[in-house]
């Protein structure tokens, strides 16, 4: 995050800081990927809302859109990126924002990734808010669609939404980092518990009965634990 020369010394050097400034923190593109995830989130939640409304009424299953999808998200973004990491890490660990320590020309002390500070009451740099809303992503390409298309699409959009947070001088690397790997854990252990055991019912359901009355193995419940990208 910080240099281990610079700690302590002159004002450190990076790629976003040159000449005592953050050249990159104005860029549109940072400013318009910051501001992306909000509304990422915002149509993304709508248009779920939506579509099981529409699927509720119709009787039917667009997008295998259904109560336990619906909940799958929301319980994901409320747990990862809300109760996680805006209010567990953020509001704990008062680690200042690069744009504030002595190291880029700021008056607050550097904090190292995982050490407990107190620069900071509430709303500190570790770890980033933005960077686990634009990994929310990662959670809809598992709840509605595991082709690997989706996950790099989703991926690609979880490292720009982080990297523009770096670039423009308001979180570390190591923010955005433990960020992804809260929302991918959270992501992936409700996905085990919440949404796997129906989809094994169903394809243990829908498979075909050969020799002795059983499906074949790869269609055996509890041989596949994990979602398949395709």
């Amino acid at each position: 995050d910080v240099t281990r020369t610079s700690i302590g010394k002159k004002p450190a050097s990076s790629p976003f800081f040159r000449g005592g400034r953050f050249p990159l923190a104005e860029a549109w593109w940072t400013r318009g990927l910051h501001q992306s995830v909000g509304y990422f989130i915002g149509i993304a939640l709508a248009a779920v809302v939506g579509l099981y409304a529409f699927n509720k009424l119709s009787g039917r299953r667009v997008g295998g859109l259904d109560a336990k999808v619906v909940g799958y998200l929301f319980t994901v973004l409320i747990l990862g990126a809300g109760l996680t990491v805006n209010v567990a890490l953020k509001d704990s660990f008062g680690r200042a924002r690069p744009r504030n320590v002595e190291q880029f020309g700021g008056r607050q002390q550097f904090t190292p990734a995982f050490a407990i500070g107190d620069e900071c009451a509430t709303n500190g740099s570790f770890s980033s808010g933005d960077a686990a809303g634009a990994c929310f992503a990662l959670a809809l390409s598992l709840a509605l669609s595991r082709r690997r298309a989706m996950l790099v699409a989703a991926a690609g959009f979880a490292v720009a939404g982080s990297f523009s947070r770096v670039a423009s001088r308001a979180h570390f690397l190591s923010d955005t980092v433990v960020s992804f790997f809260v929302m991918w854990i959270t992501a992936d252990g409700l996905y085990f518990y919440m949404l796997l055991p129906g989809q094994r019912a169903v394809r243990a359901a829908a498979a075909p009965v050969h020799a002795l009355g059983q499906p074949p193995a790869w269609e055996t419940p509890g041989l596949r634990t994990a979602p398949r990208y395709v």
